[in-house]
């Protein structure tokens, strides 16, 4: 129950949280400790003063002075508190601390306070404190664990030993206002491990419950987002949390210092990694299932200055089922590589950059080809996607398993399909290309900028320039674009210079243009997805007659332009042209370079596309605009008020963000995060509650504290705002110094809670 601040006259009761709990009826101050005491007639006025005197110089609570004074004693004092506040007494020594509710409070906090977290009680917290007069502490308490707090009292002594022997031992503990159904649905495939004895405590701290539940909060808001990588980075005073998504990084959330030890110790815990092992890099995998669905997840751990880097790589099993038809060849180059895969021996190439899809490419040929009447055989680092009916074999150079190595012993299995995860030297190569020249159809990777650079970089790595003709079928060249979110995709006109750089690929007048305009479903980015953009070099009888030694790519390429080869900006144009992505993500992955020297008649062409990404074009518009410390967002549908707010917070140094409804406060905390948002209850398109919980799903915008404005000052009102996840509320009309107080308060607290 709510309990009200009532003046000592029999019981009093505590209401925890609202905002009149700091004055008795009729407005009277409300009691501090030592008038409490010297009401109660357990201390008169003269000690009273003496300790208040004591007080200002040795700087200690009152009631510890007290106690040294030999006045009262702490059990005294507490039962007093009991009899007279008609709260609960409590001797902490018979009592079960649970590790859960312990694991809630910060343990600076629950010091500073003299309180200790007892247990968790439906949906309160139950806490004892040494003085449960200390209101300001109690509505702090509630702000930072987000639920409702029931007050016991108990002896001061009592509580110092219990925080003693409760905390003294543990890393500092968080909680990050998570939900305890946040989280949940994803499921832990852990693998089987012994573990250490030496390392128990480390154990200990990363099963907790706040620490599996933030671990598991982190990989399903990725999974949830479709990101591809996560990437956990520790800073001198903060740890930064980051996705990759549709290709691009994208800052989620920063959290305090203390977090990183418990977060790394459980990723290694549930990756099967040595969680003492601090100053090594260290590799290792794990799965999880979401619903139905389960990831494979590839954890790196890398030592840096300020501690170990995580990287999380989550890899989707449906990706290995993709085909050909689905990557986004266009309908000649899909006609030709169908051709090319079809040949009985010979080496495929796939090139590209790391993250730009070559594997999804060669899996999707595996699945095109895979059958009971071929025998397939891999060597991989790492297998990313098991797939039925291929023996795939990963490399382990420890056991001298190498891609030399492993594909000169798959050789020896019969295959009629060998997979090559990659060709990185001399050894490789060399094997790759006699295999297949002896009957063997071989898929491999090469790290090269352009399909016409395989060739020259072939040569590069020692294969004779006569065997390359007879054993080259074809080379891919690709990269990854975002796709147009197609739920905000409008008309749209790019930029004249962007137009001039590909003129010579765009019909005159250029046709109409499509760009995402930023919605909630793709993060206001007006991207979602991500599709290749190809290139695709077929062996032709007029290349194999050019190849020798020293050819460079660049005559490769205009001769295989002559028999109509396309480069991958060519096919990113076409797919601009369709509506599927846009001239930014074309030239943010190729670029456009004038060659004076091009023979003319090739479509009068006189740009010429590069394999290196343009420095001109930024990878995401978006948010440009950096965060800033003391930036509040404030959303109200009524000018005036907006207009007033944003006049007092410039007034007391905070930069200030405005939003006519929830829609675009969602648009502008996408783009650029506030530290605080101010948001009024009723508004058109999106209202303040819905605002609230479309923040409070999302990992990272949960941790922005919001203050809802409200109408009515009722105890319903205020129930309801707290519980759909607003930090505080203030009623209608404002004024000046009620406001600034507010938000500079809940802005320290915030700080002050993140920091602990």
């Amino acid at each position: 129950m709510h309990r009200r601040f009532q003046p000592p006259e029999g019981k009093v009761s505590l209401k925890m949280g609202d905002s009149n709990s700091r004055k008795p009826p009729g407005g009277k101050k409300r009691l501090r400790i030592g008038e409490f005491l010297l009401l109660s007639g357990m201390i008169n006025q003269k000690t009273l003063d003496h300790a208040l005197r004591l007080q200002k110089t040795q700087k200690k609570k009152l009631g510890q002075i007290l106690i040294e004074l030999g006045v009262i004693d702490d059990v005294v004092v507490a039962k007093a508190l009991s009899r007279q506040l008609g709260i609960p007494y409590v001797r902490l020594k018979n009592e079960r601390i649970s590790q859960e509710a312990l694991a809630m409070v910060p343990p600076a906090m629950a010091e500073e306070n003299l309180l200790l977290p007892i247990r968790i009680k439906g949906k309160k917290l139950v806490v004892a404190m040494a003085n449960p007069l200390e209101l300001s502490a109690i509505d702090d308490l509630r702000f930072i664990i987000k639920m409702d707090v029931d007050i016991m009292v108990a002896p001061e002594s009592d509580i110092r030993e219990a925080l003693k022997r409760h905390y003294s031992s543990q890393t500092p503990l968080w909680d990050h206002g998570l939900r305890r159904d946040m989280g949940e649905g994803i499921e832990i495939v852990r693998p089987e491990k012994e573990q250490e004895p030496d390392i128990e405590d480390l154990l200990d701290v990363a099963e907790l419950p706040p620490v599996i539940r933030f671990t598991n909060t982190i990989i399903a808001d990725a999974i949830k987002l479709n990101a591809s990588d996560i990437h956990i980075e520790p800073q001198e005073d903060t740890v930064l949390i980051r996705y990759r998504i549709d290709g691009v990084m994208q800052e989620i959330m920063k959290t305090e210092k203390h977090v990183h030890p418990p977060l790394v110790s459980r990723i290694k815990i549930i990756s099967n990694l040595d969680i003492s092992i601090r100053m090594k890099p260290q590799d290792g995998k794990s799965q999880v299932k979401v619903g139905n669905r389960r990831f494979d997840l590839r954890v790196s751990t890398l030592p840096t200055s300020y501690g170990e880097k995580v990287t999380i790589r989550i890899l989707n099993p449906a990706t290995a089922l993709l085909s050909l038809e689905q990557l986004g060849f266009s309908p000649s180059a899909l006609d030709a590589f169908h051709r090319a895969i079809q040949k009985p021996q010979g080496i495929i190439l796939v090139t590209g950059p790391t993250g730009s899809g070559k594997s999804s490419t060669l899996y999707a040929c595996i699945n095109k080809l895979n059958s009971p009447k071929v025998n397939i055989v891999t060597v991989e680092d790492p297998v990313e996607y098991d797939i039925p009916g291929i023996n795939q074999v990963q490399i382990n150079p420890k056991a001298g398993i190498t891609f030399a190595a492993g594909l000169r012993s798959i050789l020896r299995q019969d295959p009629d399909i060998v997979l090559v995860g990659e060709i990185r030297d001399a050894e490789t190569a060399g094997i790759a290309i006699q295999a297949s020249m002896t009957g063997h159809l071989v898929f491999s990777t090469l790290h090269t900028n352009d399909a016409p650079s395989a060739v020259t970089r072939l040569l590069d790595l020692g294969v004779d320039a006569f065997l390359i003709p007879d054993a080259l079928v074809a080379v891919v060249g690709q990269r990854l674009v975002r796709k147009i979110c197609p739920k905000c995709k409008r008309p749209h006109a790019p930029a004249e210079d962007l137009l001039r750089q590909v003129s010579c690929y765009l019909p005159n007048p250029p046709p109409p243009l499509f760009k995402g305009a930023g919605c909630e479903a793709c993060r206001f980015s007006g991207y979602s997805g991500r599709i290749a953009i190809f290139e695709i070099l077929m062996m032709t009888p007029a290349l194999k007659r050019i190849i020798a030694p020293d050819v460079p790519s660049t005559v490769l390429k205009k001769a295989a332009e002559k028999e109509g080869f396309k480069t991958m900006a060519e096919d990113g144009i076409e797919k601009t042209l369709k509506g599927i992505t846009t001239l930014e993500e074309v030239l943010r992955v190729t670029a456009f370079e004038r060659d004076p020297s091009f023979e003319k008649g090739q479509k009068d062409k006189t740009c010429t596309p590069q394999g290196t990404p343009s420095e001109a074009v930024s990878a995401d518009s978006a948010g440009a605009a950096g965060k800033s410390a003391g930036t509040v967002l404030v959303v109200d549908d009524n000018k005036v008020i907006r207009k007033t707010m944003e006049k007092i917070l410039i007034s007391e140094a905070y930069r200030v963000m405005t939003a006519q409804n929830g829609q675009e406060a969602l648009e502008a905390v996408s783009r650029h995060k506030p530290d605080l948002i101010i948001t009024d209850y009723m508004m058109p398109v999106m209202d303040g509650m819905t605002l609230i919980k479309h923040l409070k799903a999302q990992l990272a915008t949960r941790l922005i504290p919001i203050i809802m404005l409200t109408a009515k000052d009722e105890m319903d009102t205020e129930v309801r705002v707290i519980e759909a996840g607003a930090d505080d509320y203030l009623t209608k009309p404002i004024t000046r110094k009620r406001f600034v107080a507010r938000v500079n308060r809940i802005m320290q607290r915030w700080k002050a809670g993140s920091s602990t």
